[in-house]
């Protein structure tokens, strides 16, 4: 517990790369246990199944924000903290989740009046115990983060995942339909906080400081403000279709998104985790925060746009290989909805920026103006159906640059970086997508013959890219370099 009150700053390099390299592991791992897992509930479930879920989700959702009260980014964020500190904010959280959990059962009996359809209220009463338990993996979880353990982190999260895929696939074998998806959610969380508790070494003591609540509360509410704008860009668009279009359109609409989600949210959410303490460290040290920060954009560009655009070249085959032909009507979704995955995923350092420096209004009101053009956007758009809710999401791409921009200028970086950031990944990007886009897959074509295609597709987009990029982004290839350098020699040691 001593280690979490000073974090070390010496050596943080070799510790990021480490903590980069358990996180990496831990995104690889849970790629493949979800899409593999979603491949068979896939075949098990049907599109309104998902779409239930997804409707119940935009509930629950509403509800995490105001579990997102920032109590663990604080304590990632101070630069020293205190024992009482630390059970403060644990009991905090333990009392918000109490509230939150309470609250969305009561609401369940009502809830289905959103969307019109009583399944989703019933859905509720199951999924309001996930507030509970997530809010007592919340200080745990923090105290790991800032003292950059994340070699146990990848092990809960890796254990977490196994039973969350492992219980939806065999209660959908069993026949439990789209309660098989609830269930599912609940028994990963119980798995999660047992395991926290467990690893942190952290044992809450029946100790409160109101002072160190009163003056992180301006922090505090400024990531509750931040996480209800974030709901809002994350659910407007699921509220209106399901509302409008039903669950089957929602559950096309949500799988497509979920698909693209594991590049922007699932794989990048964990490197921020990485990146937020590490910036932390080192706010003070503007030159260190400055080469940071690039680095970690350049690798993320170097890796998630062309995913981003090969996904989108080979939408088709990706659906009728992990969905079957009922969710044929995803391809247009998810072609559109992949290429806005890189730029998200490249931009989301932001994010970590605003945290470490503490910038938190300011990254408020600069997320209220988007969250405003994204409503605006979003109706505007719904009314040309799913496809023009995808335009519309596809068209505040820019709106995320300009939003990366001001976050650079708290460090003294600015457009030209940008520039070349994105410009040859962009590049050789949307070479590498003619490259894979020139092969049209056979629908007739069994699974195992179109999973052939595929890889063939990526070897050669792959090929393509590393080609262009040899050209016109040797920045970003010896970033990249030297990264797997440093991987190798600590594996070594």
């Amino acid at each position: 517990m001593q280690s979490a009150f000073l974090p070390r700053t010496d050596n943080l390099g070799a510790r990021v790369v480490n903590s980069a390299l358990f996180t990496i592991g831990g995104v690889a791992f849970r790629t493949a246990i979800t899409i593999g897992s979603m491949a068979i509930l896939a075949r098990l479930l049907t599109p309104a199944d998902f779409g239930l879920i997804a409707m119940a989700t935009v509930i629950t959702e509403l509800a995490a924000v105001f579990s997102n009260f920032g109590f663990g980014s604080v304590l990632i964020q101070r630069p020293r903290v205190s024992r009482i500190q630390i059970d403060t904010m644990y009991w905090c959280a333990l009392a918000l989740g109490l509230i939150l959990t309470v609250s969305i059962y009561l609401l369940a009996f009502t809830s289905g009046l959103v969307f019109n359809d009583q399944r989703v209220g019933e859905l509720l009463q199951v999924l309001a115990f996930c507030f509970i338990l997530e809010q007592l993996t919340l200080v745990p979880r923090s105290l790991l983060m800032r003292r950059m353990h994340f070699r146990l982190d990848f092990f809960v999260q890796a254990a977490m995942l196994l039973g969350r895929a492992g219980t939806a696939v065999v209660l959908a074998k069993a026949g439990f339909g789209v309660w098989s998806l609830a269930w599912a959610a609940v028994v990963a969380l119980i798995i999660q906080a047992v395991l926290y508790q467990y690893v942190a070494g952290y044992v809450p003591r029946l100790r409160f400081s109101r002072s160190f609540l009163a003056s992180s509360w301006r922090t505090n509410g400024g990531h509750f403000g931040n996480g209800i704008l974030f709901y809002v860009n994350a659910n407007l668009d699921s509220l209106l279709i399901g509302r409008t279009l039903g669950a089957s359109a929602l559950g096309n609409y949500q799988n497509a998104k979920s698909l693209t989600d594991e590049i922007r949210v699932r794989m990048v959410q964990p490197l921020q985790r990485v990146l937020f303490p590490a910036f932390s460290a080192i706010q003070t040290d503007n030159l260190r925060f400055q080469q940071g920060i690039l680095r970690s954009a350049r690798l993320l560009a170097f890796a998630f746009i062309p995913v981003g655009f090969g996904m989108a070249a080979e939408a088709e085959l990706l659906i009728r290989i992990l969905y079957g032909e009922q969710w044929l009507q995803m391809i247009p979704l998810l072609h559109l909805t992949a290429f806005a995955t890189g730029f998200g995923a490249t931009t989301s350092v932001a994010n970590a920026i605003f945290n470490a420096k503490n910038e938190v209004g300011l990254s408020f009101r600069l997320f209220l103006l988007s969250t405003a053009l994204t409503a605006a956007f979003i109706i505007v758009g719904s009314h040309w159906g799913l496809l023009g809710v995808v335009w519309a999401r596809l068209s505040l791409v820019p709106v995320g640059l300009v939003f990366f921009w001001i976050a650079l200028r708290l460090v003294d970086l600015g457009l030209r970086d940008i520039w070349h950031l994105f410009a040859a990944p962009c590049t050789a990007a949307s070479f590498m997508y003619i490259t894979m886009g020139l092969g049209a897959p056979a629908s007739g074509h069994h699974v195992g013959s179109l999973a052939l295609d595929l890889c063939e597709d990526v070897l050669i987009g792959a090929g393509m890219y590393l080609l262009m990029m040899s050209v016109i982004g040797r920045a970003h290839l010896r970033e990249a370099w030297s990264v797997i350098q440093s991987i190798g020699k600590r594996r070594s040691s």
